[in-house]
């Protein structure tokens, strides 16, 4: 999505501003692009909840758009609960669980947070204890190329709402260990642990995909929506890997949480995550 602002001198975009969306650099129509920009606005808490949004008109005027068109992005806040139009007054953030504006999201390893009892249900979609690896999770697990594995896919929700997709590869001998434990909400790497397959390190990188028709389904959004991809490797003591995962995040519902510690110990001070 792209997003283009005109801005008057000292005036931030959010303001008022005026913008213009992309009808030609995007493959999501241009209504879904404002609700895309409205609904951040909202959770960012940009209106209060006796500060209305924008009317039609002001809207159209900001992004040149049609008053049908910016009519279509409200109906689509409106469905997802996020807003509450009051005839003749206006259109107004809905009120949420807490207090807050926006919707409420989970934050933090989604592991962590199970652990400190955040209650999470997850369905088992698929279990395959023979299938053909993708080329990433041959590489993570340092598999010879072709290999084949376990394969498990699953969608974990918080009050009955989807956060994650999350499809998981393991070694092929992993597979009678997790043979009939997929009705058990708990993480893999738990249900391994409990088997004796100890882990004790893990890399992970984290970036933001466009969700296809699959993720877009079973994470309740919309197909080319942005969804927060998480990458993971755990190893054991010896630095073998474990299983390899991939899990795909609604932003609406999660973000990723960190605590950082300044170590100024050397000439380059640097940031270290220590939980």
């Amino acid at each position: 999505m792209a997003l283009t602002t005109k801005q008057k001198k000292g005036r931030p975009a959010s303001g008022g501003g005026r913008g213009a969306l992309s009808k030609d650099g995007s493959s999501l129509p241009v209504y879904h692009q404002l609700y895309v920009v409205l609904r951040q606005q909202i959770t960012d808490g940009a209106y209060g909840p006796t500060t209305p949004l924008p009317t039609e008109m002001a809207l159209s005027a900001q992004f040149n758009l049609s008053r049908v068109t910016v009519r279509r992005a409200l109906e689509m806040l409106e469905r997802e609960g996020l807003v509450v139009r009051r005839q003749g007054v206006g259109t107004f953030p809905a009120p949420q669980e807490g207090g807050g504006a926006g919707p409420q999201r989970l934050s933090g390893l989604i592991e962590n947070l199970i652990t400190i009892g955040v209650e999470t249900t997850a369905q088992t979609l698929a279990f395959n204890p023979d299938t053909l690896l993708p080329p990433h999770a041959v590489a993570a697990l340092k598999l010879p190329a072709g290999s084949r594995g376990v394969w498990l896919e699953r969608l974990r929700s918080h009050k009955d709402k989807p956060v994650s997709l999350t499809g998981v590869y393991l070694a092929p001998s992993y597979g009678p260990l997790l043979d009939g434990q997929m009705a058990d909400d708990r993480p893999v790497v738990r249900i391994l642990e409990q088997a004796g397959i100890i882990a004790v390190s893990a890399e992970q990188t984290i970036s933001a995909i466009a969700a296809n028709d699959h993720a877009a389904e079973k994470l309740g959004v919309a197909i080319g929506s942005p969804v927060i991809r998480l990458r993971r490797t755990v190893f054991d003591r010896e630095g073998k890997p474990i299983l390899h995962q991939q899990s795909l995040y609604n932003p609406d519902r999660y973000e990723y949480y960190m605590l950082l510690t300044r170590d100024n110990s050397t000439a380059r001070p640097q940031w270290r995550h220590i939980g």
